[in-house]
């Protein structure tokens, strides 16, 4: 069953009580009573569709999601959340937001890209949520701007929000809310977080209780991963695809997972795939992307990816692209630089 943290119902009701608004209504069709949603733990989805269709109705408004995002903090994300508090950098928090996200709301994926500007985080929806889908993506979105503005201490003027829903009416009112550029009608709803960012030390950073953080949830995705499809596979390609070269190591992968690089080998194993090859599309990934957005030598773009030499660049760029990263240069973007 699809399920949500009760947080976001809860602010809601808050809402509703402060405009002294019947709040009944919420409830009525649904398996929960006040009581249970103030003093209970994750709700199902069913029921949390139904009190925000309800509570949209009752504002009368059409601003819900930013109304509420305004009051949104990380810790209204339970674990997921606390370990974003303590995170070291803006990148390590972002990471573990993508590995861990069904945690917190199981029909909800958060994946990010590392790109030569920063980072770019995407919003995606395993359940069809009717005409509050925005709400979600306005509330994620302004979550995202509250986390990296906390950690900055300043507010991020050169982020990027584009967001999967017409252009309103009141535009202004979303302008006045996002710091950094807006625009609708997008493909996707995603942010690009400025490169500055990213790798900045946190000065909330708790090393124990990050560490702390990262156990428990490591053990969530353990549990997760019995009978759940490829658990690692997409934590690590996760971690690999919002990393900045140097790629990490198995060994710092599987620290960071608290198990052994052998059980991690194992498991990687267990979903048909090795940490090599993870690593090893990570890699070319990122080096299509030097090859479309730079003009980076191919002797650069080794180096930048840790390669020893060019030749062995040029060696994995061939076995995955089936053309070396010249022709893949010049075939797909006309470029006429050289080696």
């Amino acid at each position: 069953m699809d399920t949500i943290s009760p947080v976001y119902a809860r602010l809601l009701l808050r809402e509703l009580e402060r405009r002294e608004i019947d709040v009944a209504p919420l409830f009525a069709g649904t398996s929960l009573s006040q009581t249970e949603l103030l003093r209970g733990g994750d709700i199902s989805l069913e029921d949390f569709l139904h009190i925000l269709h309800t509570g949209d109705r009752l504002l009368g408004d059409d601003q819900l999601g930013l109304l509420l995002g305004r009051s949104m903090h990380v810790f209204a994300m339970g674990p997921v959340g606390a370990g974003l508090a303590m995170a070291p950098s803006l990148r390590e928090g972002l990471q573990l937001l993508e590995s861990f996200s069904r945690l917190h709301a199981t029909y909800i994926d958060i994946s990010s890209r590392s790109t030569t500007r920063g980072l770019t985080v995407t919003i995606l929806y395993g359940h069809d949520t009717g005409h509050v889908e925005r709400f979600h993506t306005e509330t994620a979105m302004m979550l995202l701007q509250q986390y990296m503005e906390t950690l900055a201490g300043e507010p991020v003027v050169d982020a990027r929000y584009r967001l999967a829903i017409p252009q309103p009416g009141n535009t202004e009112i979303f302008t006045q809310a996002f710091h950094g550029h807006i625009s609708f009608d997008a493909g996707d709803n995603e942010v690009d977080i400025p490169l500055r960012l990213l790798d900045r030390y946190s000065p909330y950073y708790h090393a124990e209780l990050w560490r702390q953080a990262q156990m428990s949830l490591a053990q969530s995705l353990k549990e997760q991963s019995v009978g759940a499809g490829k658990s690692y596979t997409q934590h690590i390609a996760a971690l690999l695809r919002s990393s900045q070269p140097p790629l990490p190591e198995l060994g710092e992968v599987a620290f960071a997972l608290h198990i052994s690089q052998r059980t991690l080998n194992r498991r990687l194993q267990a979903e048909d795939t090795s940490f090599r090859q993870l690593k090893s599309l990570a890699l070319v990934s990122r080096a299509r992307l030097y090859l479309r957005d730079t003009n980076y030598s191919v002797e650069s773009i080794a180096e930048e990816l840790g390669y020893k030499d060019a030749a062995n660049f040029r060696r994995a760029f061939r076995k995955c692209e089936g053309c070396s990263p010249i022709e893949y240069r010049r075939s797909r973007f006309g470029a006429t630089s050289s080696s």
